[in-house]
């Protein structure tokens, strides 16, 4: 899809007054970066607080007597067992166990949930939910049309959303998720992001989006911060991408997400996960450069001289001022410490496997402990 052809954002205006730079991304015009640049935004997010806008995911309510019992037969996740206020990270997977989608669930209610996905995939996610809701008591609404996504991440971010939105963020814990009043409109708050911070992603109707988004950034705390900043944070933090990191090819183990797996219920690609579990041949691992080089997707990874496998994501980490990837490689390489090295346009850039993540940040380790 040409940019011309790309949907723009509901804050399209807004954006443009606060010095966007705009590309395409997944058939929509967003951000990539404002009038500070993308590496001042990565470090703003991990020093204090960054704002994203996000609208261009999708998000569902699911609502009714079976709405848990419906997500549960579509995701990997049991949704039934989630409490309400609680979110949970989730796999959507084909038949084979590849994955489909990663996502968020959310429970606001006994009867009502959030479903958070991809936005290359949000029609797909919307199909596999609408196939399951056949004899089932459960609403399915899009809130795409009707609502704006925003995140607001960082050390710093709760208190940044509860001056723009609602002292009532301060006291909701990790992971969890609350609906406030605002204006006279319903906003859904959860205590979740893709940064590896601590920050709220938040659902606002169109007509209060904007003040809301106005309100995080009129702060110097908290900066505006496009999709560049977005995917070096995540990288940092080693969250993978969908469509780079995984996809239907991939299966939950290799992809070292065998955590997001509930087999306490039946759903879609559940016998094959069992099948693989303990099998994979290999495994996506985190790699640092010993020197000078930014690694990048689709670069080869070398043993010596024998080829590997090749880089997945990778970019510069401004809080480890080196080159990191994530790549696909054999179980018995992917272990921490091994030596590796990749190919960077024809030079060879040693590195060596370390635990995930490449980064943690010591205001969300605090707040675990």
């Amino acid at each position: 899809m040409h940019e011309a052809q790309a949907r723009t954002l509901p804050l399209q205006a807004l954006h443009e007054s606060l010095g966007a730079r705009f590309g395409e991304f997944a058939g929509w015009r967003m951000p990539l970066w404002y009038e500070s640049g993308a590496v001042a935004e990565h470090l703003a997010v991990r020093r204090t607080a960054g704002a994203f806008d996000i609208s261009h995911m999708g998000r569902f309510r699911v609502q009714g007597r079976d709405a848990g019992a419906l997500l549960s037969a579509v995701f990997s996740r049991n949704a039934t067992s989630l409490a309400p206020g609680g979110s949970v990270y989730a796999l959507a997977c084909n038949e084979r166990g590849g994955i489909i989608d990663d996502l968020l669930l959310y429970r606001t209610a006994d009867d009502s949930f959030a479903v958070i996905c991809n936005a290359a995939n949000a029609e797909r996610v919307a199909g596999l939910l609408l196939a399951a809701q056949s004899g089932r008591d459960a609403a399915i609404v899009d809130l795409q049309p009707e609502t704006v996504l925003l995140a607001v991440q960082g050390p710093q971010a709760a208190e940044a959303a509860s001056r723009a939105l609602s002292a009532e963020l301060l006291a909701v814990p990790r992971h969890g998720c609350i609906e406030v009043a605002f204006r006279g409109q319903v906003y859904f708050c959860a205590r979740t992001g893709y940064t590896g911070e601590d920050g709220f992603e938040i659902i606002a109707p169109i007509s209060g989006g904007g003040e809301v988004l106005r309100g995080l950034v009129e702060s110097e705390s908290c900066r505006p911060c496009g999709l560049a900043a977005r995917d070096s944070l995540r990288l940092e933090a080693a969250l993978p991408l969908h469509g780079a990191d995984i996809d239907e090819s991939t299966t939950p183990w290799e992809a070292g997400l065998g955590w997001a797996v509930d087999f306490d219920h039946n759903f879609t690609g559940r016998d094959a996960m069992q099948t693989a579990k303990g099998m994979s041949t290999r495994r996506l691992a985190c790699i640092v450069s010993a020197g000078p080089g930014v690694f990048r997707r689709g670069q080869a990874v070398y043993d010596g001289e024998v080829p590997a496998g090749s880089v997945s994501s990778g970019g510069f980490s401004p809080m480890l001022n080196r080159g990191i990837a994530l790549a696909f490689l054999p179980r018995r390489l992917a272990r921490e410490g091994a030596a590796l090295a990749v190919d960077v346009r024809g030079r060879r850039v040693a590195g060596r496997v370390v635990k995930r993540p490449f980064y943690t940040s010591p205001h969300l380790a605090a707040m675990r402990r």
